[in-house]
């Protein structure tokens, strides 16, 4: 067996050791649940499995296509690029380019943890932002961040090596954003563009603004949502479970040489189907999306939740996810802590630094929802007081929307995409005006 397979099948049996232990022994009355689901499923039925039908114009394959073939599936003109890091990894980076240029900015979308450009995609035309904002005839750019499915080639290091892995969203804010900005703005011609970034995707641009400064100026706008820079006051209880564990966790992958975190499966939408019917609003990926960023059944589209599993998770590294972890339970937005003899080492100092919030000049819209039990609202608003030039903040009308709501949601074009367009001809306007 090759080091590679055996690492995915640890990955995979771990995972599903992470959904069932938790959902069962840890909260005994969501486990109730799940084996009453499990015991009794025609109870939760609401009819066959092909007669489920999308709110959204999406079909069930399109949680099998690759970023670029989702693109062309729904008639849009699609372009794929490399941006090469200073350290070497080499990112994917997907455009929609304008059929008639109309803006001057370009924009750049951001993926979340363990998510990619895919996300951006999946609730289809006439709802995702990436397919909407091309509609208005933006130059639509979006990145893959290193280490995820689509990005995982390197000048000189293997994929299957330690080394490869050893990254955070550190590196991502210092090396990766600052690669895919320069080539988006060599291509076009650009001084500045627009970015909009989700969870994680906003962990990494608050890195590289307060890090390396001079890119504040080459961005025109940041909209941020659901920024992942402070995260406490937890209302996930499979994620306060996963952090009780993550010592234990790193001790256990540490021995079993894994340095991959659920790394993308051709196989996951066929397991979805048969862990996750259709037919069951009750499944077992339901029950665990909404334990982990906030339940909202209204706004959640089933086919689109098994078309997101055929997507996600696409992989991240196991310092990554510690570098999250050490964000919890320190409540400080530093780099990664090593420990402190190798903190010494590195930083010259004991503790790691904090990254420099001051030093963030970029124009930006937060934005932040009631029922997030990710990035409670406090978090953004702790936010909001650090950066010098203060940011226009939107609280998501919706008390139910969740974390996951910001690119799946029935209501997020609603509730803050609209938003986001009308800001974005409003800003343009005045600039002509100037």
């Amino acid at each position: 067996m090759s080091r590679g397979i055996e690492r995915t099948i640890s990955i995979c049996g771990l995972f599903s050791s992470l959904l069932v232990l938790p959902v069962a022994s840890i909260l005994p009355g969501v486990g109730a649940d799940l084996r009453m689901t499990n015991s009794a499923m025609g109870d939760h039925r609401t009819g066959g499995y092909n007669d489920i039908k999308s709110y959204f114009a999406i079909d069930l394959e399109d949680g099998a296509l690759r970023t670029p073939e989702l693109i062309a599936k729904y008639g849009y003109p699609v372009e794929s690029h490399e941006a090469t890091s200073a350290d070497g990894y080499i990112i994917s980076v997907t455009r929609i380019p304008p059929r008639k240029q109309l803006h001057p900015w370009p924009i750049l979308l951001v993926h979340g943890l363990l998510a990619s450009s895919a996300d951006f995609l999946i609730i289809g035309p006439n709802n995702s932002l990436a397919y909407l904002l091309a509609d208005r005839g933006y130059d639509v750019w979006l990145a893959d961040m290193r280490g995820n499915r689509y990005s995982q080639k390197h000048t000189r290091l293997s994929s299957d090596s330690p080394e490869y892995w050893d990254f955070t969203w550190h590196e991502m804010g210092y090396y990766d954003l600052p690669s895919v900005i320069d080539l988006i703005l060599r291509r076009t011609g650009a001084q500045q563009l627009n970015y909009i970034g989700h969870s994680q995707g906003t962990t990494a641009f608050y890195v590289m603004a307060s890090s390396r400064p001079e890119y504040n100026e080459r961005i025109a706008h940041m909209y941020a949502l659901s920024p992942a820079v402070f995260i406490s006051h937890l209302r996930s209880p499979l994620t306060r479970w996963l952090l009780r564990i993550v010592d234990a966790l790193k001790d256990l992958f540490d021995t079993l040489g894994i340095h991959q975190f659920l790394p993308h499966s051709a196989g996951q939408l066929q397991i979805s189907k048969m862990l996750c019917p259709l037919n069951d609003p009750g499944n077992l990926c339901i029950q665990i999306v909404s334990m982990t960023v906030g339940p909202n059944p209204k706004m959640m589209d089933m086919v689109a939740m098994q078309v997101l599993v055929g997507h996600d998770p696409s992989g991240a590294s196991v310092k990554q996810m510690l570098h999250f972890a050490q964000l919890v339970r320190s409540g400080k937005f530093r780099q990664f802590d090593y420990g402190r003899r190798n903190n010494t080492e590195r930083y010259s100092h004991w503790k790691p630094p904090a990254y420099n919030l001051s030093a963030i000049t970029t124009p930006m819209t937060i934005f932040y929802a009631r029922n997030d039990w990710l990035i409670d609202p406090r978090n953004a608003l702790r936010l909001a007081r650090l950066l010098p030039k203060e940011p226009t903040m939107h609280l998501v009308e919706d008390d139910n929307f969740n974390h996951l709501d910001f690119t799946m949601a029935k209501n997020a074009r609603a509730m803050v995409y609209e938003r986001i367009f009308s800001d974005l001809v409003d800003r343009e306007k005045a600039d002509r005006n100037r």
